[in-house]
């Protein structure tokens, strides 16, 4: 009996410590459970690389400006309450193979531009 119980803690500490331990961004916790990101970085490494470089790099943002007329190109409208600090993929963007997007971002003099799924490949494979 008093086996099993070392064993079993022996497990359990095991499985707590490759958690604590783990090789992703936090951000990820916010979209998947720690299963679902063991998972995929088990089976495709290359997408959970994907999805932590789209955290950071899929957009950028561009103060609206009087002298260019982005109208014809704007996606829609977006709110964003921290502009340095939030998680790209909570916006529910989905990326376009072969064009970048343009949102307004409420109540700021801003646009969010969203790269295209072919520019941030090549920005990953350089």
């Amino acid at each position: 009996m008093k086996n099993i119980f070392i064993a079993s803690f022996l497990i359990i500490s095991t499985i707590l410590t490759a958690q604590s331990n783990s090789n992703y961004d936090a951000r990820l916790l916010e979209l998947f459970s720690a299963n679902e990101i063991s998972e995929i970085i088990e089976e495709e490494p290359y997408r959970i690389q994907l999805i932590e470089y789209c955290l950071d790099h899929a957009f950028y943002f561009v103060e609206t400006s009087k002298s260019k007329d982005f109208s014809e190109r704007i996606s829609g409208t977006i709110e964003i309450d921290d502009v340095e600090n939030f998680n790209f993929f909570k916006l529910e963007i989905e990326l376009l193979e072969n064009d970048y997007q343009y949102f307004k971002v409420k109540d700021k003099d801003l646009l969010l531009v969203v790269k295209s799924g072919q520019h941030i490949s090549t920005e990953m494979n350089k």
